[in-house]
């Protein structure tokens, strides 16, 4: 079983903390634990708590919080945790304190709910690679740091319609490090925290581009199951 990966809002307007509450449930493999209205509810929580968050959405315009002093304060004491920051901010010498405290993300309000998947995308991907690789390559942390192509750039508008190029990278990087093995729709939802639709999209779209390759397991009953493998190593298999 797949346990959700644990998220705080901290939010004073309870409409917006419940949207953007509304928006991690809707990504597979997240579950908002606390809605926080304050830096001094939040300190206090992340003091007393048994299992801190993996991500903490923060805005910047929070009554008792100046600045970025929250941030700051919650990337020195629990630097594990990955922030993203939502807020209207748009002030470029508070921007550039902000980046500079090492958070994950920036979203300005209001923003699309699929910016903040993209966000969530990104998290997934440091968390496998983190976790399956004893060492990584270059073409791994260009994968992180850089949307775009490492062979070439691609302008995101001109680009299939329902692909977006960095889940795509993500995808990639998950056959690539898997080597041998095989994956379902279903399991790359799993990694992906996307719908199994979604996965499959994904899947399809790189069968097209010769990445990956398909084969059908048969089972005792039912139909077929269609499972991926990289290419580069389906002649093993």
């Amino acid at each position: 079983m797949t346990i959700s990966k644990s998220v705080w809002i901290i939010e004073d307007d309870f409409r917006v903390a419940k949207i953007h509450a509304d928006y991690v449930h809707n990504i597979k493999g997240f579950i908002v634990i606390e809605n926080l209205r304050t830096g001094k509810e939040t300190i206090e929580k992340l003091k007393t708590t048994s299992s801190l968050p993996e991500i903490i959405l923060t805005d910047l315009y929070i009554p008792d919080v100046e600045g970025s002093s929250l941030v700051s304060h919650i990337r020195h004491l629990y630097p594990s945790i990955k922030i993203i920051v939502i807020s209207a901010a748009t002030e470029i010498s508070l921007i550039k304190d902000i980046l500079d405290l090492g958070i994950s993300d920036y979203l300005i309000k209001p923003f699309e709910e699929q910016r903040l998947q993209r966000a969530f995308q990104k998290y997934l991907q440091e968390h496998h690679l983190f976790q399956n690789s004893k060492n990584v390559t270059q073409k791994d942390l260009d994968s992180l740091f850089y949307r775009e192509s490492t062979n070439k750039i691609i302008d995101e508008e001109t680009f299939v319609k329902g692909i977006d190029l960095h889940t795509l990278q993500i995808v990639k990087s998950i056959f690539e490090d898997l080597k041998t093995q095989d994956l379902t729709a279903s399991q790359l939802s799993e990694l992906i925290g996307s719908s199994r639709s979604t996965a499959r999209r994904y899947l399809e779209y790189l069968v097209g581009e010769q990445f990956l390759q398909t084969k059908l397991i048969y089972g005792t009953v039912g139909r077929p199951e269609r499972k991926y493998v990289y290419h580069g190593t389906y002649e093993q298999n």
